[in-house]
């Protein structure tokens, strides 16, 4: 028999409450995570300005939220084709766009906030955003404020946030919860207004992370079907799912279309690869080495990337909210947690080898294991089912007890040494300035690029240096165009240029130079031995015109030369 259509009990009486009070309640939520954020993530609220945790992926992080807040006021047509990577197009889609973060910071980057500062307020916001949207979940579906907060604390300072603190778009999480949120009323309410909700919420995954919304997209595969039987299939269900569905792919349908054009350039992730990264069932037991509790385990189990440990707490909530009798919420999310813990495994599991054969998407992926962060979140959606039940089961006051030792030991099971932070520099290098100049232009770089603004120069960095996007980062300063770049793949072309380049100077590395169209040349001693620096700056001085110096200044203990380059043959 089909169950009625009317929303279950503890919805309903949540509905009711809620009234006026839901957004005061979600502004409190928000207070509560954000000091809490700045607490477990310290010392970096105080060092937003210039604090990141090291140089590779965080870099290129706050570079792609700068490009995006420069070209999109005034050329969106060109938004993918960022300045890396020259001559190849769409280079923005060759890693994660993070459109999504990247529209909230604009306002920031337009009122004159640097790339380092906006990067870490998006990175410690979205943290406690997922905090806030898991509670906001959990408070719907339970009724019960104190599981709400321990819930939120649970997916917010997830183990696995800390193992990945340097990959931001990892830590953007805050559309997950919601979009289970969405999915819930949809299937208590079938109103297309929720299906336009769930379609917005995956909609804004893909445009932050395509490999989050791809975990996403395996627990909604999960648990919708399940809340729908067991509340019926209807109709207007059916009508707001495809109202979803349609949204979703409307928001997605850029990235997508920009993704494949890169795919078709840099190719997919080898099966080799994807099977190193794969996890076993005992990488839940391994917590990042920097775990205070828990950390001496990481050498026993586990390994990089494969430290999926979710925390004591949460597993015994789970495990009090899978007692019988289960509901059909309940159900759902176990079965999510088991699927998503056998999709994690990869090629060590039975399910996910299949999918790679008949799905490209994850033919794109490198790390199955990373499926463990959906693990936490379906966990979190449990431990909060586990702490109402306790919660109803106790008195008023010792619920509160309750709720504030669950608190502690979900903080105790995240508890990291202070988070190690590399600083970052706000000025830099005044070759970058004596290269605007040259140009005739102001050293003044807005983050809106002015209409009538000089289309960019090509501009090549050496050494070429694959590991550290610094250039990429200097560039927010100027916008030149690079041959350099760093990304989560690297084209043929590119890696052909790189082998020809360490020749340099020689007669095939200046035609190179020349087809390229490449106008300025920078020589950083700082990532050279001062034998290799002077031998080839010596070398382009006596080069001229081919080569001609336009400014000379020392950088970080070193020395930095920019060259404007001749580009015609003599």
């Amino acid at each position: 028999m089909t169950p009625p259509e009317a929303p279950p009990p503890a919805a309903s009486a949540v509905s009711a409450a809620s009234g006026l009070r839901g957004p005061r309640l979600l502004a409190a939520a928000l207070v509560v995570f954000l000091g809490l954020t700045t607490a477990v993530t310290w010392p970096q609220v105080p060092r937003l300005r210039d604090g990141i945790a090291d140089i590779g992926d965080p870099l290129l992080n706050a570079w792609a939220l700068a490009w995006v807040a420069h070209e999109l006021p005034s050329a969106p047509a060109r938004l993918f084709d960022a300045n890396i990577f020259h001559p190849e197009r769409g280079t923005l889609a060759y890693s994660e766009t993070l459109l999504a973060p990247a529209l909230l910071g604009a306002p920031f980057f337009w009122l004159g906030a640097g790339p380092v500062g906006v990067y870490n307020l998006l990175l410690v916001l979205g943290i406690a955003a997922s905090g806030v949207g898991m509670a906001a979940l959990v408070h719907d579906l339970t009724g019960r404020r104190g599981a709400a907060l321990v819930a939120g604390a649970i997916f917010a300072f997830l183990p696995f946030r800390f193992d990945h603190y340097s990959h931001f778009q990892l830590l953007q999480t805050q559309w997950m919860p919601l979009a289970l949120w969405f999915l819930h009323r949809l299937v208590d309410r079938g109103r297309v207004g929720d299906g336009v909700g769930l379609g917005v919420m995956v909609g804004l995954q893909v445009m932050t992370s395509v490999y989050n919304a791809i975990f996403l997209a395996a627990l909604l595969a999960v648990v919708g079907p399940v809340l729908i039987a067991w509340r019926g299939l209807s109709m207007a269900r059916l009508r707001a799912i495809g109202v979803s569905v349609v949204v979703a792919a409307v928001l997605s349908t850029p990235v997508a279309i920009a993704h494949l054009k890169a795919r078709a350039v840099v190719g997919e992730r080898g099966r080799d690869e994807a099977t190193r990264m794969s996890a076993e069932l005992t990488d839940y037991l391994a917590a990042v080495p920097w775990n205070r509790l828990h950390g001496g385990r990481a050498e026993r189990f586990g390994a990089i990337e494969r430290r999926l440990f979710p925390g004591v707490v949460v597993v015994v909530l789970a495990l009090v909210a899978l007692w019988p009798p289960l509901s059909g919420p309940r159900l759902a999310y176990a079965l999510g947690v088991l699927v998503t813990v056998e999709l994690s495994r990869g090629f060590n599991g039975w399910l996910y080898p299949w999918l790679y054969d008949h799905a490209f998407l994850l033919r794109s992926l490198r790390v199955p294991a990373r499926m463990g962060l959906v693990v936490g979140l379906a966990l979190s959606v449990l431990a909060g089912f586990g702490a109402a039940r306790l919660q109803a089961r106790l008195s008023p006051r010792t619920a509160v007890a309750a709720v504030i030792v669950l608190l502690l030991g979900v903080l105790a099971d995240s508890w990291v040494a202070p988070i190690g932070l590399t600083t970052v520099p706000h000025a830099v290098p005044e070759v970058y300035a004596d290269m605007m100049r040259d140009r005739g232009e102001s050293t003044d770089v807005p983050f809106v690029r002015p209409m009538h603004a000089r289309q960019p120069d090509v501009l090549l960095e050496l050494p070429m240096n694959t590991e550290v996007p610094t250039y990429m980062y200097y560039s927010t300063y100027h916008w030149q165009t690079l041959v350099n770049g760093y990304s989560g793949f690297f084209s043929d072309r590119y890696n052909r240029v790189g082998q020809v380049m360490l020749s340099f100077p020689d007669e095939g590395a200046i035609r190179l130079l020349r087809s390229l169209r490449v106008r300025y040349l920078s020589v950083h001693g700082e990532f050279m031995t001062p034998r290799d620096y002077s031998g080839l700056t010596t070398t382009l001085d006596r080069m001229a015109p081919t080569f001609r110096l336009v400014s000379r200044h020392p950088w970080k203990d070193a020395e930095i030369s920019l060259y404007r380059v001749e580009t015609r043959p003599r």
